[in-house]
């Protein structure tokens, strides 16, 4: 045994019926404590508790570890530490946080310094399956993150809808630049108001609309056109009702057509103190059922075929607190999907439902 192979586990998050895929060691590696093939009982591990302690830890193998670090019995909030850890997201996050705190736009808001962060998004879109990135994308943040979070994931959901869309790579890069840039007209705004635990006023709400507008200013002569009016225009509508300039239909570039989506979904998953977060599902049926109005539907419903597809057969834990699996989501019915569980197939209701969809960073 190498003990190079082995990774530190808080012995807490071992469970009964856990069947083991290998052995697992004490805290120096060196004793056998629960073996191969064995399944975890309750009596073995308070026995094992009362003579280690509960904050002793074991040393595990990395697929156990893995394994063990994203299942659901793990808390909600360690195991989507390790995922973002495991995916690169919080590094991506805290490194585009460090950049928007900075006032020296001139130094920094430029090509040749975005380019390197822009490839490093766009590479979690080909080494990550989509739906463990959602998984980073839709867990709730904490306000004083909200900017920067948002920022990076309507980077990461422009650039799937542009490989959705079979555009080339440089649109793809593109894409994922302005939905990096497209709210950094925000860093003008107050945070008393842009992090307000509460709904906004008349007033910070006109306060808040001008952010295209600075976002816009901010770009001006730094990126291509196609970013800086994906910024000024993602809170438009086709239907001429959107602001900061009240434009319609072939007025309203792509990218910002595109944009606008990705801006919508990341805002409807997220939580605030004022409004609970929702499941992806509960707002593809929104998207579908056309709440968010002067979309580009063309491009909405490529979004839900895309995720339909990309959450079809993903592990879910049902409120009934087993762990179910996705097997068709109804175009026109997404937040009751048909889940099989055991031996039951059949679709949620409002007594058994979805209460989260389970990430995989296995692959």
């Amino acid at each position: 045994m190498n003990k190079k192979q082995l990774k530190t586990l808080p012995l807490e998050y071992l469970w009964p019926g856990l069947v083991l895929q290998n052995d697992i060691f004490d805290h120096t590696g060196d004793v056998l404590l629960l073996s191969k093939g064995e399944t975890v009982t309750r009596r073995r591990l308070d026995k094992l508790m009362g003579f280690y302690g509960a904050n002793r830890n074991v040393m595990v193998y990395e697929e156990t570890f893995l394994e063990i670090m994203t299942s659901e019995h793990i808390p909600t909030e360690v195991r989507q530490k390790f995922i973002e850890s495991r995916t690169g997201y919080a590094n991506l996050h805290q490194d585009i946080g460090n950049l928007f705190k900075r006032p020296d736009y001139e130094n920094w808001l430029n090509s040749e310094q975005m380019s390197p962060l822009i490839q490093e998004i766009a590479a979690k879109l080909d080494k990550f399956d989509p739906v463990t990135i959602l998984s980073c994308i839709n867990y709730p943040r904490p306000m004083d993150e909200g900017l920067q979070r948002h920022s990076l994931n309507v980077a990461l959901l422009n650039g799937m809808q542009a490989e959705w869309l079979e555009l080339p790579k440089d649109d793809i890069d593109t894409l994922v630049l302005a939905g990096l840039l497209h709210d950094i007209g925000k860093t003008k705004i107050p945070e008393e108001i842009l992090n307000a635990p509460r709904r906004l006023t008349d007033e910070e709400r006109e306060i808040i609309q001008m952010h295209p507008i600075y976002s816009d200013e901010l770009l001006m002569g730094k990126f291509d056109d196609n970013v800086r009016l994906a910024a000024r225009h993602h809170h438009e509508k086709l239907t001429g009702t959107g602001y900061p300039d009240g434009v319609a239909n072939e007025d309203i570039g792509m990218y910002a057509r595109i944009t606008a989506i990705s801006d919508i979904y990341d805002a409807m998953v997220s939580a605030r103190s004022y409004k609970g977060a929702r499941l992806p599902l509960d707002v593809f049926d929104m998207l579908y059922q056309e709440e968010f109005d002067g979309l580009d539907r063309g491009l909405v419903m490529n979004f839900l075929k895309n995720m339909r597809f990309k959450y079809t057969n993903k592990q879910v834990v049902m409120s009934n607190d087993k762990r179910g699996e996705i097997v068709y989501i109804p175009i026109n019915d997404a937040e009751h999907p048909i889940i099989r569980q055991d031996d039951d197939v059949r679709q949620t209701d409002e007594e058994w439902y979805c209460k989260e969809i389970l990430s995989n960073v296995l692959g």
